[in-house]
């Protein structure tokens, strides 16, 4: 009975009943309450009749959002009777000592939004409060987490630089044995100085991942809340990941494709996200110079390949060369899915309807007619079968010796574009001329992507589009009989007679 009373006395002083008989907000008490009984605890001041609150105090806890057990208990007992034993002369108590309380034992815990991460990352299907809340609160702890990595690795280098022409001007003043034993300390101190380093930044490591991992968890459950990053303001923490310096050794930049990824069923962040073109950018270059992520990026690149803005990064900042290196791997053996998974995009791409048409032109600067349109009908097996396969059709003529051709133009274009790029040089970009896998069938006549004389060895082969090339034919039939005539410049005679023969075989 006298914990029921003292939990509604502590109702009332907070101002947090509910009740007809309810009481003014007060602030300064409900922080106290907040430090002591921790949030969720404090917030269960609200129930009328508080039977919940005081069994889970004299229990024993571990949820998202409660922690507690009797190391917290006997440490709340503790600090409430040292404060008892502080009471002024007026019989007050000073509550300053009480707003700054916190648990030794969960000193250690990471508390964001009110919600123990280690936790909630065991338990992604407990049911959270406020998840909205805890949505921004994460999204604003990654920020800050990336913003002081960034800050801490400036001073770093402004610190290295100062300390090595401080020693520069310390040596040139020394001699003898007394530059060997500055140089002992100072190597001392630099490995005292590098542990710090580690040490700091496994932590930020750790710390970015438990609150990357809870925001896939949260999005996850709750794919609502994806509204929260339709803003590039809010989505930018997320791409910021990506240039922490030691992501690389850990699965962060997986984790944020995951986060992405679940963000592109939400048109608003497609939106927000192909607004930064650098972000774009970023997301094609990794197809090269990051392979655990490359599944990951295609993914997040697929749901916007129907955005004009990537579109346009394919044929204008060299995406296409990007996707290409996937799909004909030089040396590096590139999983069959990913490279499926290459050849989607591309067809995605393609079939964009603002910019599409520049895609297309761009993959035909290095792909055989035949081959762009296995691509633009797809499924992505069907491109990467025909791209392993000796081909000789009307429509396709492939070798193994043209893709390993076109492979390593690709491989070197790709090296020196990227070069480039991460100069900051995001500039149009185009096909060099001689970038083709068509050398070999250059002097062939070949018209609405039909090799001529292979359609006519061949003349039942079934076209994908045999109007392209009957408009064609005629097309060119009536230009060489004009440049025949009235042209300077010398024409094949026989390209008349063969065009032709073509229109005839074509009609019969």
């Amino acid at each position: 009975m006298h914990a029921v009373r003292a939990a509604q006395a502590l109702s009332r002083l907070s101002g947090l009943c509910c009740d007809e008989n309810g009481t003014p907000y007060n602030e300064s008490v409900v922080n106290v309450l907040r430090a002591l009984l921790t949030p969720k605890l404090a917030s269960m001041l609200r129930d009328e009749v508080p039977k919940d609150l005081l069994s889970k105090l004299n229990t024993n806890l571990e949820s998202p959002e409660i922690i507690w057990n009797s190391s917290t208990r006997a440490e709340l007992l503790k600090f409430v009777d040292q404060q008892r034993s502080s009471q002024g002369p007026d019989g007050s108590y000073d509550l300053k000592d009480s707003h700054i309380f916190a648990y030794e034992a969960l000193s250690k815990e990471l508390f964001v939004g009110n919600v123990y991460l280690r936790v909630y990352n065991d338990q992604p299907d407990f049911e959270i409060s406020e998840p909205e809340a805890f949505c921004v609160a994460l999204i604003d702890f990654i920020a800050s987490l990336v913003h002081n990595h960034s800050v801490d690795y400036d001073v770093q280098e402004k610190l290295n630089i100062s300390n090595s022409t401080l020693e520069s001007e310390h040596q040139s003043d020394a001699t003898g044995a007394s530059v060997e034993e500055q140089q002992v300390h100072d190597d001392s101190l630099a490995a005292s100085d590098n542990k710090v380093k580690d040490k700091e930044e496994n932590i930020l490591i750790k710390n970015l991942q438990s609150g990357l991992t809870s925001l896939q968890n949260l999005l996850t459950t709750y794919p609502n809340l994806a509204s929260i990053f339709s803003t590039k303001e809010r989505l930018l923490p997320l791409f910021e990941c990506f240039s922490v310096p030691v992501a690389s050794e850990s699965n962060i930049p997986q984790l944020c494709l995951n986060v992405l990824s679940l963000l592109t069923t939400h048109a608003p962040c497609l939106e927000a996200m192909v607004a930064d073109g650098s972000s774009l950018l970023l997301l094609l270059q990794m197809l090269h110079f990051a392979p655990a992520c490359r599944e990951g990026a295609l993914h997040v690149l697929y749901a916007l390949a129907s955005t004009p803005e990537l579109a346009w990064a394919a044929a204008k900042h060299g995406g296409v060369v990007y996707i290409l290196e996937l799909l004909l791997p030089l040396q590096e053996e590139i999983p069959l899915q990913q490279r499926a998974a290459a050849a989607s995009l591309l067809g995605k791409l393609v079939a964009q309807p603002m910019h599409g048409p520049r895609v297309a032109i761009t993959l035909a600067r290095f792909l055989p007619d035949g081959l762009v349109s296995v691509i633009r009908d797809g499924p992505g097996e069907a491109v990467v079968s025909a791209l392993e396969q000796n081909t000789e059709t009307p429509e396709l003529v492939w070798t193994p010796a043209m893709a390993a051709s076109l492979s390593a133009q690709i491989a070197t274009m790709v090296s020196d574009l990227y070069r480039e790029q991460v100069k900051g040089r995001i500039v149009d970009w185009d096909v060099p001329e001689q970038a083709s896998a068509q050398q070999e069938m250059r002097d062939e006549p070949q018209v609405g992507g039909i090799y001529v004389r292979l359609f006519l060895k061949d003349p039942k082969f079934p076209l994908r589009n045999p109007k392209r090339f009957l408009e064609g034919l005629l097309d060119q039939y009536l230009s060489s009989i004009a440049a025949t005539h009235y042209e300077s410049e010398s024409v094949d005679p026989e390209l008349p007679l063969l065009l032709s023969a073509a229109l005839v075989s074509l009609l019969r």
